[in-house]
Formats: C-alpha cells, sequence, structure tokens
C-alpha cells in the first residue's frame, strides 16, 4: 500500500464549523446606530464628524465584510442584510460629508428625506423575510424600519421632535441588534443555547408552504430549476 503524502491537507477535527459571521455584522449595525442616535436626539451637530470614521470603517465596511461572509456561509437574508446596509452607511457618510453642502439651504430636509425614504421600504421588505429567522432579528428588523420611517417623515417635514423620536428608536435598534450579537458569541463559543434568541417566530405561516416545492434562486433560469432537471 503506498503511504499518503505528508504534503495532503489535514481535515479539520470533527464538529469544526465555519464561525458565523452574524455577531460581527450585528455588532458593526449596533454601533453605528449607537453613535447616530445621539446627533439624531440632539448632540451637537458640530461634533457630527467625529462619527464618520465608526459610521464609514464598521457600520460600511465592516458590515458589508460580514454580509460577503454570510454569502458563502449560504444565508440569503443576512447577506442581503449586512451587505445592503453595510452600503446604506457608506452612502450615508458620503451623502453628509459630500452633498448636503452643495443643497439648498431650504431643500436639504426634503432631500435627506428622498435619501432616506428607499431605505426604509427596503427594511420593510426584509422585514418580512425575517418571520422564519429569529424573535431577536425580526424585532431588530421592525425597530430599524420603524427608525427610518420616522426618521424620514421627520426630515420631509423638518420636524425636530420626529427625528429625536427616530433617534429614540435607533438607540432600541443598537440594544437588539447587540442582545442578537452577544446571544451567537455566547451560543457560538458554548456550542449551545444559553441566551434565547426566541427562533421561528413566523412558523405559523408555515402552513403556506405546503405542498410547494423546494425555493430555488430567484435569479435562475426555469431550465436551471429541479423540475426540470433530468
Amino acid at each position: 500500500m503506498s503511504q499518503p503524502s505528508s504534503e495532503a491537507p489535514v481535515p479539520p477535527p470533527p464538529g469544526l464549523t465555519a464561525p458565523d459571521p452574524a455577531p460581527l455584522g450585528l455588532f458593526a449595525f449596533s454601533l453605528a446606530n449607537i453613535i447616530q442616535s445621539f446627533f439624531n436626539i440632539g448632540v451637537n451637530p458640530a461634533l457630527f464628524p467625529a462619527a464618520f470614521p465608526l459610521e464609514f470603517l464598521v457600520g460600511g465596511l465592516v458590515q458589508m465584510i460580514a454580509g460577503i461572509v454570510e454569502f458563502r456561509q449560504g444565508s440569503r437574508l443576512g447577506a442581503t442584510a449586512f451587505t445592503v446596509l453595510g452600503a446604506f452607511w457608506l452612502c450615508f457618510v458620503i451623502y453628509v460629508r459630500n452633498i448636503i453642502n452643495t443643497l439648498p439651504p431650504s431643500q436639504v430636509g426634503t432631500a435627506t428625506g428622498y435619501f432616506l425614504l428607499p431605505w426604509a421600504i427596503l427594511l420593510f421588505v426584509l422585514t418580512l423575510a425575517a418571520l422564519r429567522t429569529t424573535g431577536v432579528l425580526l424585532a431588530a428588523f421592525i425597530s430599524t424600519t420603524v427608525t427610518l420611517a420616522v426618521l424620514t417623515a421627520g426630515e420631509f417635514n423638518e420636524s425636530n421632535i420626529l427625528i429625536k423620536i427616530g433617534g429614540g428608536f435607533g438607540f432600541l435598534t443598537a440594544a437588539l441588534g447587540m442582545y442578537g450579537a452577544f446571544a451567537g458569541l455566547v451560543n457560538g463559543t458554548w456550542g449551545r443555547h444559553l441566551i434565547p434568541t426566541y427562533p421561528d417566530p413566523g412558523r405559523r405561516l408555515e402552513r403556506l408552504a405546503q405542498n410547494k416545492a423546494r425555493p430555488t434562486s430567484v435569479t435562475s433560469s426555469a431550465a436551471e430549476r429541479p423540475e426540470h432537471s433530468h
């Protein structure tokens, strides 16, 4: 019998899996929300540039990295959410640093409202998709959607009260994200569910999927679907 090559790859120990990128994405998501919420509730706007490095590097780049890793893990929702929300923070910093000062002062609120509106709609869609994940993640998406919706309304109406309320919801969003990240770290480290995440809050919707074919990619052609394969 031939001896195995000494250069053959060593298999990983039994039970060792790829690390879950969700805690990293949730921490990045939460940190960006925390610092921005301080300014939404009324912290001196002259200090706003101090938030840019965290929002750009952590809320933007780190969260997008988590999203890309989620793609490799096969998590559709996690990949989409972290990548899109990372893009949001990158766009937001560019908008505030480079665009706002070029706008007519009387139109800044309206322009910011239009900037936020598509993201609020997107978060509503992500919230619907999160119904079959965990209660913690669903609560974070609901809070994020409310935060962006209230901030959008506040900008369109130039209402400081609504913007401050949106800032309050932003802190709630950050807290929920932190809890989710903490639960992911602890449960993953210990290998058991020590911190509850309240799985599958939308399980009652399972009846809608009865007698349905398993899902395929929404971007695949009909010929690529299992029922057409030979």
